[in-house]
Formats: structure tokens, sequence, C-alpha cells
């Protein structure tokens, strides 16, 4: 049961919502008080107000959501191409930030929190909806056109393009195959690729790939959708795991349209020859400098590839090498004294042994003496591996591109990776939880919508100095404080704390509008 109460102090007239609960501890019933907000001035009264129609929710934290929504664009975008459910679409978006439950548990989030023009959906109305979404391919398509128009990244200081896994239990989705996993799952899964705006870390579109395709196979399609989204001329900055040398090639072909940075594998035997070749040149003191706290080492140079010849920009941490070094060499050393006075029977007994007491990372560097059938260490392994420590080449045909501009877009590749992070850990897609091809791709929609929202505040927050004091749930949660009240056809927005109001001073939202709601 649910009621209001006055409370009069020092003449001002202030309203509280009792909540009645049973305390399964104590085995009694007890209350729970909420502070609503003034009421009025008036004379000492010692009567309370009883109210039988009675809306109490949170609301500061949808309030910035929507706000948010409507600066970035992504509301009105929304509304012109999915006029009858962007409702639908925002509100599952919202609460995908606010609680990380699966989508069942919405109706029940929706109790406690005020969302505008957003009714009650349960699970087989969220179902439809996302059923329709996922039917909806030209929309889709339409909206990323539009999102990443609205985004320019030619303007904005160019993408990064990164492909992650989503694990599912599913049998009933198509692209849901068995291949690599990257977060070590044993279950199938699909394949993400995302392509994110360097300058205001908003995504900008994703694509799903058979669970089983590898990253280096997904250029080309890649390439093909960012042609058919209209994003010309703009500086693409890849992962090392699409380096091979068909993609050069072809990120070269299209030369008009796709600037590139690419770092190099050092399974390329050219790129190994060019890092012997200018390992003594690159340590001189001429090429020493500090980048933010780092002393690098760095060298222009060029790699020729399938006759065409590239900016090759080579840097060597020396800090780096000595620290990795050590780390490698003190687990290789700590594994082997497990192991060197164990003798194997046979073949299958060493398999069965290295499974379970090598780490998979480490297997590569040992071997099996198969006279003595005993484990060494695999010394041509181990002396590729310390060769390439501390050194990295980026290659890119902007021949513009100065040596502290290109590490500025390396070290900013990890903005796709913290946006998977966010998507799986923060925003519940860790599984794919849908178990039909449209549904899935409904859901999927939904949550990259989330993530743009996420991804906005976690921005702001990284340029303000939030993340001193909030996470984005924590700041979140600070913001749902300020409760929507209606009682008896009167709203009333509960006060705003010092805290709150430079929250929404920091995101330069006028809070006149949610006082006026």
């Amino acid at each position: 049961m649910s009621y209001i109460v006055e409370q009069e102090i020092k003449g001002n007239i202030y309203l509280y919502s009792v909540d009645s609960y049973w305390d399964k501890t104590k085995k009694q019933s007890r209350q729970r008080r909420t502070y609503l907000g003034p009421k009025n001035r008036r004379k000492k009264t010692k009567k309370s107000l009883k109210c039988t129609n009675i809306i109490h929710k949170s609301y500061g934290n949808t309030f910035l959501l929507n706000k948010i929504a409507e600066k970035t664009g992504l509301q009105k975008l929304l509304k012109s191409i999915f006029p009858d459910n962007f409702n639908e679409i925002l509100a599952l978006a919202f609460f995908s930030i606010c609680d990380r439950g699966p989508f069942y548990t919405f109706p029940y989030w929706l109790v406690e929190n005020h969302v505008s023009n957003s009714k009650a959906l349960y699970s087989s109305d969220i179902s439809a909806v996302l059923q329709k979404i996922g039917l909806s391919q030209k929309q889709r398509n339409d909206f990323f056109t539009q999102w990443i128009k609205l985004n320019n990244p030619k303007d904005k200081g160019g993408i990064y393009f990164d492909i992650t896994s989503v694990s599912s239990y599913s049998t009933n989705i198509d692209f849901v195959e068995w291949g690599y996993n990257r977060d070590d799952e044993n279950l199938a899964q699909i394949n993400m690729g995302l392509i994110c705006c360097r300058e205001n870390a908003l995504p900008l579109y994703y694509q799903i790939y058979p669970g089983s395709i590898p990253d280096v196979r997904t250029l080309t399609n890649s390439l093909k959708l960012l042609n058919i989204y209209q994003v010309n001329d703009a500086l693409v900055v890849l992962d090392r795991g699409f380096c091979c040398k068909k993609n050069i090639m072809l990120l070269n072909e299209n030369k008009e349209k796709f600037r590139f940075i690419q770092p190099m594998t050092f399974s390329l035997k050219k790129v190994k020859s060019l890092i012997r070749s200018c390992r003594k040149s690159l340590r001189k003191m001429k090429n020493v400098f500090k980048y933010n706290e780092e002393i690098l080492y760095y060298q222009k140079t060029s790699l020729i590839i399938e006759g065409t010849q590239y900016d090759a920009h080579l840097y060597y941490n020396e800090k780096a090498e000595i620290e990795q070094r050590h780390i490698f060499l003190a687990k290789l050393l700590d594994i082997e004294n497990k192991i060197k006075d164990r003798r194997f029977e046979s073949m299958k007994e060493y398999l069965a042994f290295r499974k379970e007491d090598i780490p998979e990372q480490y297997v590569r560097y040992f071997k099996l003496n198969k006279k003595r059938m005993k484990i060494e260490k695999h010394l041509r392994n181990i002396s590729v591996h310390l060769f390439k420590i501390g050194y990295f080449l980026l290659l890119s045909n902007e021949e513009t591109l100065t040596r502290d501009i290109v590490l500025d877009y390396y070290r900013d590749r990890d903005k796709v990776e913290k946006m998977f992070d966010i998507g799986k850990n923060e925003l519940d897609e860790g599984r794919l939880r849908s178990h039909s091809n449209y549904n899935s791709d409904g859901r999927m929609f939904v949550k990259f919508i989330a993530l743009i929202l996420y991804c906005h505040i976690a921005d702001v927050m990284k340029k303000n100095k939030l993340f001193d004091r909030f996470t984005v749930k924590e700041l979140i949660a600070e913001l749902s404080k300020i409760k929507f009240s209606i009682i008896d056809g009167n709203t009333i927005i509960s006060e705003i704390s010092k805290t709150q109001r430079k929250i929404f001073k920091t995101f330069q939202i006028d809070l006149e509008m949610l006082l006026k709601t």
C-alpha cells in the first residue's frame, strides 16, 4: 500500500511517499518513507493527507538520457525512420543503460522509472517490437546512412574498425557458428564488426558476420558497406588482426576513398627484415622523443608490398621491452622448472599433460624431444618472440601524417575495444539471448542505440573528469534520486541537489526544462 503524508517543518509543508512492506528478517510490517518535495506554506495542521491517485517514479536518469537523445540528433533520426516504434526503441535503450537486466524485466523497471510516451511492454510485446525492427533491414540501413552523415567522420578525424565475438546457446540463428572466441568461451558465436568515430567516440554502425569467419576476411565487405553508407575520404584505422597483403592492396586500390593506418604483424617476412635492418639506426639518440610520459624511438622508412611503396612508421619502446622480456622469461622459467624432470611414455600422454599444465599462450615455446621423451624449450620460437618485443610498425598510404599524429591514432584505437567492453559488460550483450534471426537483429539494433547514448555519457564524463567521482552507472543512479510524482493530478519534481545540478551543467542541460515537466 502506498500513500502520501504531509509534514510541517518551520512553517513549510513537505510531502513524503509512504510504502508499506513486509520485513522477512524481523517478520513484521514496516514502512519506507521517500521525500517528494515541498507542497506550499500554510499554518500548522495535525491532519495527514491520504491520496488514492498516486504516481511516483525516478526521473532524473531518464531525463538525462532523453536530452542526450535529442542533443545528438538520435531521437529525431529514429522518429523519422521508425515512426511507429521509436518511443519503444528509446525506452528499451534507456532500460539497458539503467538496469542491464533482460528485456522481459522491462515492465517492472518502467513501474519505477518515468519515460515520456512509453507504454508498458510485456515479454510478448517486446518480442513483437524486436521482430518488426529485425524485419526492417532497409530502415536500419537508412538509419546507419543518416547517422554516419550526421557524424561526418571525414570532418571528425577518421574512423576505427574492429571485430568481436558474441557467444550464443542458440542453434536457430544463421550466423551462429564455431570459431575463434575472443572471450575464451566454449560456445558458438557470431562476429560483430563495429565502426566508431574518432573525435566524438560514438559508434557509427555495426555489421554481423558468421562466427567462423576470421577478421582478416571481413574487410572486403566492410569497405563495400562504407561505400553504401557514403563514407568517403576517411582515414581508417585498423586492428592488427586485419593485416595481410591482400587487405593492404585492397585499401590502396580505394585510396581516393580510404586512407589507412594498419599495424603490421611480425609474421610477414618483410616486416621482420625491415626491423632487422633498422634495429641499430633506430636506437640512435637523434631518434628519441617523449610522447606523454613515454620515452620512445622513431624512424620513418618505407615498405614495398606487391610493387607499391608505403610509409612505414617504426617505433621502439625500451622500457616496454625490458619489462615484457622480464615477465615473459620469468613465466617461461617457472614452467620449465615444473616440467624439466617429467618423462612421457607416449605422445598421447604428452599432449594431455601439455593441455592441462602448460598455459596456452606458452605452448609454442616448448617442444617434445622424441628421443628422450622430455619437454624442452623451443629456442627458435623464443628467439622470434624476444626479437619483436618493444617494437611496433604502422603502415600508411597517407603521406602527410607526422610521427605524433600516427601514434595518436594508434593509441586511440582502443576506443572500439572499450565499446565492445561496454556492450558486453554494461549493456548485457555478452550473450546473444534471442532464438530467431529477426528477433536477434532487432535486439542488437536496440543495444546499438543504447551504446550510442552510453558512449556519449562516457565521453562527456572523460572530458570533464567526472570519472574521478562516478562511474557511468553511479552517475545514472545519482540522478535517479530525482523523483517525478503525480498526486491527484498535480505534478511534483523533487528538489535537486548540488551534485545533481553540477552533473546537468556538465552535460549542458537546462534544468528549467526538467522543472517545467
